[in-house]
């Protein structure tokens, strides 16, 4: 039975609902406030996760067209979470105690192929310095550096990131007759 375990995830993959916008605000709390600490101050922290309610997360989804996948557990609930609109993946948050097991590169791949097959040929991403090593190592360039105002006010590091992802479908070559 042990060896099975590696073949079934201890977590699922779903679309995300309004009545999640608690878990998500949990998780994007606890990534910001506890993964932050390798880069941030404890002010720029506290002004990154300032302001940012579970309301916000119901209007993205409900109003704004921006859907979140998220991974959840049988028994921590919400774990992780990748939001997309149009282009851009908007966030990708894993909360401190599910990181590095895969499942922020697995949203991630599941965000782009959505992504593509949307008609992009391009993703962008715009990362705090936490998460650029991440993003880098999946193919990432930075298009530039610039300082991004966080919800209570302070300016934070950050980077604006794309990567080519080519067409979902590729365009059929037209040739003229001889």
């Amino acid at each position: 039975m042990r060896g099975l375990k590696r073949f079934f995830p201890a977590y699922r993959l779903r679309l995300a609902v309004q009545e999640d916008a608690e878990a998500l605000l949990r998780v994007h709390q606890r990534a910001i406030l506890t993964l932050g600490r390798r880069v941030y101050n404890e002010a720029q922290l506290r002004s990154w996760a300032t302001g940012n309610t579970s309301e916000r997360y119901v209007k993205a989804i409900r109003d704004e067209g921006e859907v979140f996948e998220v991974a959840e557990a049988r028994r921590a609930g919400i774990v992780a979470f990748c939001s997309r609109k149009d282009g851009e993946v908007r966030g990708l948050y894993v909360d401190p105690d599910w990181a590095r097991h895969g499942i922020g590169s697995l949203l991630l791949n599941r965000a782009e192929a959505a992504i593509r097959a949307a008609g992009h040929d391009r993703v962008s991403i715009g990362a705090s310095l936490v998460g650029l090593p991440f993003y880098e190592a999946r193919g990432y360039t930075v298009l530039r550096h610039r300082h991004w105002k966080t919800r209570g006010g302070l300016f934070i590091p950050a980077a604006e990131m794309e990567k080519t992802v080519g067409r979902a479908f590729p365009r059929k070559a037209v040739h003229s007759p001889p």
